[in-house]
């Protein structure tokens, strides 16, 4: 199949030979005007197009109807006489009410009835055809198959096709229920198969954000399943999933950047894009400067906080602080992201000045703590947490948390001292092993120096001497600066002044700066110091 698309530069441009094609864009960038236009301007092919905006609601009884019938009311949300005017003008001006970048599709009584006739006439010519004695015809309805693909992708339920109706049951209890009574997800998938397997032969199917309603477990279960059963037919998907884009084979990724007018975008063909690439394609698909943090994306401190303190931008986690450093380094030199500003955070670990300096002017950023955690025992926010919670005299609670971060380094000032050996001690010998070296000697002089020049004895007195200049002068902010202890924040007990647990210590701050007010603005100026401003 040949896909016209929009011109590009004045040029025609058109995509062939694709099993699919995925378009990908920051939100209002007119993906959902180009699905139109597409739509729109392939008149050679039958295409069908699935809204983001559409009713799932399912009827409880339908009745059949004439065959025909049926199958234009499904397909152009209308019967008419006049099939010139109906394939032509029927689809827009009924199935999508003239407006069709916004209109609420509302068409699952429709599918369902197109389903039940066809279930109907089937059933009719079984019978005709089994009292005449043929034996081999081909009968399998639609329904049929939307049951088989259903069962397989959500595997703990089973489909019963009555008369006008569908009915589900649980794998594990006896009864059946109506169909109508599925969970919004069950819905949707019966939903997607049946719009799909509807669909004229070798037809062009536009479904806007396929992963609406959906697991992510049972995604590309589902899309996997529908593109086989109608490999007539090519996919063209709106989504923001970015793994669900890469999941599909033998596709065209268009990342639409702008919509300019009538019928022109900016938009450019991503063919060189890597499939296992998904940073890339997460950050082209947004239009905010980016921000990569350590941790994953749902269970750490990191997105949680960062995503709070600066809104402007798009937080991403990635797996450590190395894959930070040199997707910034990566991203921030492709001319595909010129217009954009791609940052990092990483924590601490034990970095000094020095090595804290060359990576902000790299455009990564370390926070003046140890941990993220720490960050949740600054003063002010302990301050901003005691005032919300009415507390007389936050100083006196302020006093106490120094007091004993203080004395968790004490207790543990060889530990620490260690660590930071270790870590140096690391640093070098990477630095060494690393040296380019123009001769074998070089190297080997260079490898052979390390034990020579590498005093561990004399690194770890250092490293004894500045805990104890910090402990002798009570410095609280440079006793955060090095504990690297996830355990500081419950030691200081600082949640129980609240009568909380961490977690519920940790969430209630984690709204406070989500607060558009006074107190939340306060509180992201505060901590943003201790990170990075614009």
């Amino acid at each position: 199949m040949k896909v016209r698309i929009p011109d590009l530069n004045g040029q025609e441009q058109y995509i062939e030979d694709k099993n699919s094609i995925v378009l990908i864009g920051a939100n209002g960038a007119g993906k959902t005007r180009m699905s139109v236009w597409i739509d729109e301007n392939n008149p050679e092919y039958p295409v069908h197009r699935v809204s983001a905006q559409k009713s799932l609601n399912m009827p409880q009884i339908t009745s059949p109807t004439e065959m025909t019938t049926a199958e234009e009311e499904f397909l152009y949300g209308t019967t008419f006489t006049d099939k010139k005017w109906l394939y032509s003008h029927g689809k827009k001006s009924n199935r999508w009410g003239n407006a069709p970048e916004t209109f609420l599709l509302n068409d699952y009584e429709k599918l369902m009835q197109y389903l039940v006739t066809e279930e109907y006439e089937k059933a009719i010519e079984y019978r005709t055809e089994h009292k005449s004695g043929a034996a081999d015809f081909d009968n399998v309805t639609r329904l049929e198959k939307i049951k088989e693909i259903w069962e397989n992708v959500i595997s703990h339920r089973k489909l019963k096709i009555s008369a006008g109706k569908i009915e589900v049951s649980n794998c594990l209890e006896d009864g059946y229920y109506n169909g109508s009574e599925m969970s919004d997800g069950e819905r949707a998938v019966f939903y997607f198969i049946g719009e799909v397997l509807c669909a004229k032969e070798n037809s062009l199917i536009i479904i806007d954000e396929p992963e609406n309603h959906l697991h992510k477990s049972i995604l590309p279960r589902l899309w996997d399943a529908v593109e086989k059963e109608r490999e007539d037919c090519v996919f063209l998907y709106i989504t923001h999933d970015l793994e669900f884009a890469r999941s599909r084979t033998q596709t065209q990724i268009i990342w639409v950047k702008e919509f300019e007018k009538e019928g022109q975008w900016q938009y450019e063909l991503l063919d060189d894009v890597d499939a296992s690439d998904g940073l890339k394609l997460e950050i082209l698909g947004n239009r905010q400067n980016v921000l990569l943090v350590e941790g994953t994306q749902t269970r750490s401190i990191d997105k949680k906080l960062y995503s709070r303190l600066y809104p402007e931008y798009n937080v991403i986690s990635m797996e450590s602080c190395n894959a930070v450093i040199q997707a910034v380094k990566t991203y921030g030199q492709t001319e595909q992201l010129h217009y954009m500003e791609v940052k990092g955070i990483v924590d601490r670990d034990r970095r000094s000045d020095d090595e804290t300096e060359k990576l902000k002017v790299q455009n990564v950023f370390v926070p003046q703590v140890a941990e993220v955690e720490s960050l949740f025992l600054l003063p002010e926010v302990i301050e901003a947490v005691a005032q919300k919670q009415d507390k007389e005299h936050p100083e006196e609670i302020i006093g106490v948390a120094k007091e004993r971060t203080l004395e968790f380094l004490r207790e543990h000032r060889n530990d620490q001292a260690l660590l930071f050996t270790k870590q140096r001690c690391l640093n070098y010998i990477t630095e060494q092993v690393s040296t380019k070296a123009s001769t074998i000697e070089l190297y080997k002089n260079n490898l052979d120096g390390i034990h020579t020049n590498l005093n561990v004895e004399e690194v770890y007195r250092q490293e004894l001497e500045s805990i104890d200049k910090i402990i002798s002068e009570k410095d609280f902010m440079g006793a955060l600066k090095i504990i690297n202890e996830k355990g500081l924040l419950p030691y200081t007990k600082l949640p129980n002044e609240f009568g909380w647990k961490k977690e519920y210590y940790i969430d209630y701050v984690l709204k406070l700066i989500s607060r558009k007010d006074e107190v939340g603005e306060r509180l992201r100026r505060s901590m943003r110091k201790y990170i990075f401003e614009d």
